[in-house]
């Protein structure tokens, strides 16, 4: 016989560790499956600086009192709101440290199956194990929808990557590299490459690289009026998206579609802008055509928006084609989930309360960009979440909790 629980929490990345954190603090009976901050931990290469600042890259914890500033102050580590760029090696200690104090057992087991059973969920796990539940909260990050350009489909690994496959850097060493893409992945690993002797070409469809421009150290009263700062840039529409992600979900599927395209578009983190210019190959308005292995390398075929064509041939080409949402990528969710789903061009179509159309499982993170709009992308979007399900979680489950919290 399964295991039964009220929620499950399938990963344990900032929202996944967020909204765990919340959970417990309202005595809600939960289990929480994952790696700790596998992608900083895992896919992230060493030395890598975060585009996200210092004010944007807290988890949530119930008294809003373990953040990112708070955890550097204590260790003694290089902290600001908005002038040091965050190392990455610091986020995995910070994420980490969150996860002992708040969400301590984090169960490693990967889920393999998730399937309805009557009114409940049937889940398996990749050791065998069963359990049932009551909620299931996806909080599954972006791994699962990295993008991989068809022409690029079935060439070798050892040829090809994508930008989300890198930790340490080392084998491209010396070796002739180019990346396609024209954003902070490809910027920074164009950086990293370059720095561990690698000769580094970076390819976009972008007419030109764009760069951040520097935080600056005064904003004068008009220009806060004007362009307001948030976690996630300046300007009233990402203030919006920061703000009131709830204010996003009420819009018409159209326009929060339009918001998600056309905002934060592509671009490099200021600092990161020396470490590339004038040492890395930068061909901006280029369209891959093709892509063939030749002779152990590859050859890319690329035309320009003149219709000009040339030929690039490197020991190794990164794919920083960023992400696609689509649930059905999500190979774990039964046949009869994924049918059940109601999806607007493949993204989950969520409730208020982030529930899809199959009652009682909830989407956060990335997998809810379609319905509560581009700050669901970052760590910044992680409260929302994570206040939101504890609430609403409690009036669901009110029956079944203890009449005390399990932590304040």
């Amino acid at each position: 016989m399964s295991a039964s629980v009220h929620v499950v929490v399938i990963g344990a990345g900032p929202y996944g560790l967020s909204i765990a954190a919340h959970l417990d603090a309202q005595g809600i009976d939960y289990r929480i499956f994952g790696e700790p901050i596998r992608l900083w931990q895992q896919n992230m290469p060493p030395g890598m600086l975060l585009k996200s600042d210092g004010k944007s890259s807290d988890l949530s914890d119930p008294a809003g009192a373990f953040t990112l500033g708070e955890f550097c102050r204590a260790r003694g580590l290089d902290y600001h709101r908005s002038h040091v760029p965050v190392k990455i090696e610091t986020m995995v200690a910070y994420g980490l440290a969150f996860q002992e104090r708040f969400v301590p057992r984090v169960e490693r087991q990967q889920l393999t199956l998730l399937e309805r059973v009557g009114a409940r969920f049937s889940m398996r796990f990749d050791d065998g194990t069963w359990l049932t539940a009551d909620r299931v909260i996806l909080a599954v990050g972006i791994l699962a929808f990295k993008h991989i350009p068809g022409e690029f489909a079935q060439l070798s690994p050892a040829l090809v990557s994508h930008s989300s496959d890198f930790g340490p850097l080392e084998r491209l060493a010396g070796c002739e590299v180019a990346i396609l893409g024209a954003g902070s992945s490809a910027l920074d690993l164009a950086a990293l490459l370059h720095e561990r002797g690698a000769r580094v070409t970076v390819v976009a469809r972008r007419s030109e690289f764009v760069f951040h421009a520097p935080p600056a150290a005064y904003r004068g009263l008009v220009h806060r009026i004007g362009a307001p700062d948030s976690k996630i840039g300046a300007g009233w529409l990402l203030r919006i998206c920061d703000d009131a992600p709830q204010l996003i979900h009420a819009l018409p599927a159209s326009l929060r579609r339009a918001i998600v395209q056309r905002t934060l578009g592509p671009s490099g983190a200021y600092f990161i802008k020396d470490k590339v210019i004038g040492k890395v190959t930068l061909h901006a308005g280029r369209t891959v055509v093709s892509a063939a292995e030749h002779d152990g390398r590859v050859r890319l075929r690329m035309r320009d928006r003149d219709g000009n064509e040339e030929t690039l041939e490197r020991d190794h080409v990164i794919l920083a084609t960023g992400y696609k949402l689509d649930a059905e990528k999500l190979a774990f969710l039964s046949p009869d989930i994924v049918a059940a789903l109601d999806t607007i061009e493949k993204a989950p179509l969520l409730s208020a309360d982030f529930e899809c159309s199959v009652p009682g499982l909830h989407f956060v993170g990335y997998a809810s960009i379609a319905s509560f709009g581009p700050v669901m992308r970052f760590i910044a979007g992680a409260p929302h979440p994570a206040r939101r399900l504890a609430r609403h979680l409690t009036k669901c489950l009110r029956p079944h909790l203890p009449t005390h919290r399990v932590r304040a």
